[in-house]
């Protein structure tokens, strides 16, 4: 049978429109009103109780699998209506309409005769973290639902939540303030799942654990808060969703909350069978009083000797080695050893959230962090994901690019400081003169110069102190009497139309492509060739890139065109090199994460390039180098 695959392990908090039912302990049970939405003439996507009320909004996107077709993408133009380009129908064929949301790339096709057996798994594109107090900005729902249709009649879709959502109201009898960094609803009654990797029947629109993955499913959900503050005596509503799940009579439903003051648990035994339906409310209070602090802090070195599992510890350390920018993977070291970081988040969160670009953490800066006792293959780190608690920022202050070069003629050119202290700028040469000359935080520099009427370049360097010390900023001026010949070229590896295509195989491994003037060098690439990913390109996990010119030319302009696959982020840097290769700047002189990173104004003599990536987990296509060079 076909599959529909979604790539999330958490499901999104949601918000619906039924009757509010209090969850009382030893309470009746309580299935709550059913409610629907329709799309694409959807009335609304989630309502809570008026005046709270999300409706489509320009923008939004659906995914759609039309008979067994590959997913379509479904874009909201105004009111209740979606659009797309990527499907046409045709007079008089009926259709068969699936459609998800929030919209995943992830989904491929429906297999019609296997209907009833054929399953999705369910998203957490939304956020799964509450943002303040009271606040249902993160409230989105995850829906599912099907319609028919023919020709070019547009389809009627009653969609369904999948999911039930349990509004908290937290009161603070603290004698003072708390932060609340995270909720946690959990159950111990045996099958019950409320997060993980769950399918959706196409039939029903029921879940079930994901067979191929049920281990990951889990029997608790968390919601993660930031600036979570709560005076004392003060309540606050916090929105949490679960998958359906029932806790039956004996079982126990606990609800915790921690906070900067410890974690204090309500631990809850039902009379009678308590269901929590998708596409229900269910409401309860939840007191907070002098609890005990729960989270041990620990060196490195004490935190390495813990043994693995659930329970979270606090560690202060500087930030060190950061290898991936998208879900936050660094080396955490103090004056008692290391320990890798598998993880950082803005907020304690069941699955990465991709939040830790959000964090401004950079190497070198004191972090102090929550996580769990992990190991992988034998080697300790700290899991959970970890997430974030405070730090100190390292001073610093960067420029960007190091190198410029300008023709003979009078003109101006810019460089930029980014920085969190103050600087200033010196010329070695009076006549180059920099506006600002000095400042604080980051800033854009306008580098002012007269014609060079001279026969020979000149060399001019800019050099930026600051407290965290010295960067220096590089001009090449060419002379009036430099002939410049340039030429450009797209050195295309597009639908594998280059010389070698064909001895390219569907494993990492390292590949030379010889152009006339240039060779580029793969230092770990795959050519795929089946499914939804890149297959028409070649494809990097995050391995450098270089480009070599051949014989004498030097470049002065070059544009890295990159392939996304999926909602994988990159950063992609470009690195210089004036002997050919065998040695590369140590600062990058362009950075990009939208998959196009350009360079211009290269210094005289740079004859070879390297892309180097953010992430080494994540796949990337190598479309084409767009380059401007001399010969």
């Amino acid at each position: 049978m076909k599959k529909l695959l979604y790539s999330s392990l958490a499901i999104a908090a949601m918000a619906v429109s039924c009757q509010e039912a209090e969850l009382e302990n030893n309470g009746a049970a309580n299935n709550g009103e059913v409610f629907r939405i329709e799309a694409p003439i959807s009335e609304t996507k989630t309502v809570y109780t008026p005046p709270t009320k999300v409706t489509w909004a320009t923008g939004d996107e659906i995914t759609v699998i039309v008979n067994d077709t590959d997913a379509n993408k479904f874009t909201n133009s105004e009111g209740n209506y979606f659009e797309t380009t990527e499907f046409i129908p045709e007079a008089g064929t009926e259709y068969t309409y699936h459609a998800f949301y929030p919209y995943s790339s992830f989904v491929t096709s429906v297999d019609e005769a296997g209907k009833t057996d054929t399953w999705i798994s369910v998203p957490s594109t939304a956020s799964a973290s509450q943002n303040g107090l009271n606040s249902t900005a993160h409230v989105q729902g995850v829906l599912y639902g099907d319609g028919t249709a023919t020709g070019t009649e547009a389809p009627v879709i009653d969609m369904k939540h999948l999911t039930a959502l349990l509004k908290i109201d937290v009161t603070n009898n603290y004698s003072e303030a708390i932060t609340l960094r995270s909720i946690t609803v959990s159950t111990n009654a045996a099958g019950q799942y409320l997060s993980g990797r769950f399918d959706v029947n196409l039939n029903d629109g029921t879940l079930t654990p994901n067979s191929e993955q049920v281990d990951i499913c889990v029997s608790s959900s968390t919601l993660g808060i930031s600036d979570g503050i709560l005076e004392a005596g003060a309540t606050a509503s916090f929105y949490l969703s679960t998958t359906e799940f029932t806790v039956p009579v004996g079982s126990t439903l606990t609800i915790s909350a921690e906070s900067d003051k410890g974690t204090a648990e309500d631990v809850r035994t039902y009379q009678q069978e308590m269901a929590f339906a998708a596409g229900t409310v269910n409401n309860t209070t939840f007191s907070f009083e002098n609890p005990e602090q729960t989270i041990e802090k620990l060196t490195v070195a004490e935190f390495l000797a813990k043994p693995t599992g659930a329970t979270y510890y606090e560690l202060t350390g500087t930030i060190s080695n950061i290898s991936d920018t998208e879900y936050g993977n660094f080396d955490l070291v103090d004056e008692t050893g290391r320990v890798y970081v598998y993880g950082l988040t803005a907020s304690k969160v069941a699955s990465n959230d991709k939040s830790f670009s959000t964090l401004g953490l950079r190497e070198g800066d004191i972090l102090t962090l929550y996580g769990t006792r992990a190991a992988y293959k034998g080697d300790p780190q700290v899991g959970g994901p970890a997430y974030y608690i405070s730090h100190v920022a390292v001073p610093y202050c960067d420029v960007t690019p190091s190198t410029l070069s300008v023709d003979a003629a009078a003109g101006e050119t810019t460089f930029s400081i980014e920085s969190n202290e103050s600087w200033s700028i010196e010329s070695d040469n009076s006549s180059y003169t920099v506006s600002p000359a000095s400042g604080n935080g980051d800033a854009e520099i306008t580098v002012t110069y007269p014609a060079n009427e001279t026969d020979e370049a000149i060399t001019v360097t800019f050099t930026v102190t600051s407290d965290s010390g010295k960067k220096t900023v590089t001009l090449t001026h060419r002379s009036a009497s430099q002939i410049v010949n340039e030429k450009t070229e797209t050195l295309s590896f597009v639908n594998w139309e280059f010389d070698g295509a064909d001895s390219w195989t569907s494993s990492y491994e390292a590949h030379n492509v010889d152009f006339t003037i240039a060779t580029v060098e793969f230092s770990s690439a795959d050519k795929q060739n089946t499914g939804n990913k890149i297959d028409d390109c070649p494809v990097t996990k995050g391995q450098p890139v270089v480009l070599k010119m051949k014989g004498d030319a030097t470049l002065s302009e070059v544009t890295v065109n990159l392939k996304q696959w999926a909602s994988k982020s990159q950063t992609a840097s470009i690195y210089t090199s004036t002997d050919g290769g065998a040695t590369f700047s140590s600062e990058a002189v362009a950075s990009s994460n939208n998959f196009v990173v350009s360079v211009s104004g290269l210094p005289v003599g740079v004859n070879a390039i390297q892309v180097k990536f953010s992430s080494s987990s994540n796949q990337v296509g190598i479309q084409s180098f767009d380059i401007t060079y001399t010969e």
